[in-house]
């Protein structure tokens, strides 16, 4: 299936309508407002190699967050979820903490920790990707893709003309999404079709955040790895959710209303702990534990704006809705210019 995703990427994103917010008039009698200049929202590294005080301060972080929502969610349980599974999926996660995320394949492990490395040579690269064939061969896909089509039309053959062509910010989006693919799995018949519409989600969404990336000065590859990942904790979830069906051998006792507060409330924290625990350093876990732009303070981060975006901008290319673009820079409060994202969605 991988294969087939990678290969999406780069031919199925949708092409939003343009969608025009009219401003209002000026007074007649009085002279035009000259608008404040924006701040430029800082890039921040997401996947470079950490310190070790930046590693300890996001698994604090990380464990607070998870804490406090698992704890406000059972808070609100009324008597029907106290019944259910819900306490006992509950203090799983509780006692896990950011161990709950499946530890990846050790190949896939090993490529993301020497990524971190500015300097590794491509022939390391190449060894640890011939360990995995589905991961080679989505390799070979990826950068055979429109993404990264050259003038010529060549194909390349090899793992090593590969990277080369992709770079390593290419071979981490392929290694990670060959990771969060192997998380789907199967809650149970009332919670599959959720499994698939969440990846779907972050599918489609990667491929808009990389489109979105010169309007907010990151890295194309970087803005479609955080774009994919951004849901991550969703599949996170359903993964423990299945895991407790198994060990139970029964269908869960969850209702569907239920498991939606349960995505809303952890997705967040669940995402920035599958972060931790990979290793992607705590840009990206910050990123992904706040793509939403609720909690305050905001993280100052052009990738979490442009992922804000994408999402958004996703839902309502889904749903047909309008392309409310004020009214998402309002919501989000956004510092990146608007008009400068325009462009990318008309």
């Amino acid at each position: 299936m991988l294969p087939k995703v990678l290969s999406r990427w780069s031919t199925q994103t949708p092409t939003p309508a343009t969608s025009a917010a009219a401003a209002p008039a000026a007074a007649a009698d009085a002279p035009p407002a000259t608008p404040a200049p924006l701040r430029p929202t800082p890039v921040v590294p997401l996947f470079g190699d950490p310190s070790i005080s930046d590693e300890v301060e996001a698994g604090a972080d990380v464990r607070r967050l998870l804490r406090t929502a698992i704890t406000e969610l059972e808070q609100s349980f009324d008597a029907a979820d106290k019944r259910g599974d819900a306490p006992a999926l509950f203090e799983r996660l509780a006692r896990s903490g950011e161990k709950t995320v499946r530890q990846p394949p050790a190949a896939a492990q090993r490529a993301l920790d020497m990524m971190r490395r500015p300097d590794v040579p491509i022939p390391d690269l190449v060894r640890l990707v011939e360990q995995d064939p589905s991961l080679a061969q989505a390799l070979l896909r990826h950068a055979n893709s429109a993404i990264y089509a050259t003038a010529s039309g060549a194909q390349v053959a090899s793992l090593n003309d590969a990277i080369r062509r992709v770079g390593t910010q290419g071979l981490r989006s392929v290694v990670l999404a060959s990771m969060v693919e192997g998380m789907l799995c199967r809650p149970g018949a009332a919670f599959d079709a959720m499994v698939r519409q969440v990846w779907e989600h972050m599918v489609r969404t990667a491929p808009l955040a990389r489109g979105l990336a010169p309007a907010f000065g990151v890295v194309a590859d970087e803005a479609f790895t955080i774009g994919l990942l951004h849901d991550v904790g969703k599949l996170v979830l359903f993964d423990r959710i299945g895991t407790l069906r198994t060990e139970l051998r029964r269908d869960l006792a969850l209702s569907p209303q239920l498991v939606t507060r349960m995505l809303r409330a952890l997705h967040e924290p669940l995402g920035s702990a599958a972060a931790l625990r990979w290793g992607l350093g705590k840009g990206a876990v910050d990123v992904i534990a706040t793509h939403h732009r609720r909690a305050e303070p905001l993280v100052p981060s052009a990738h979490a704006e442009c992922v804000f975006v994408a999402e958004r901008l996703d839902l309502a290319l889904v749903r047909g809705q309008e392309l409310a673009l004020e009214e998402w820079w309002t919501l989000g409060r956004l510092r990146t210019p608007r008009d400068l994202a325009e462009p990318h969605v008309a």
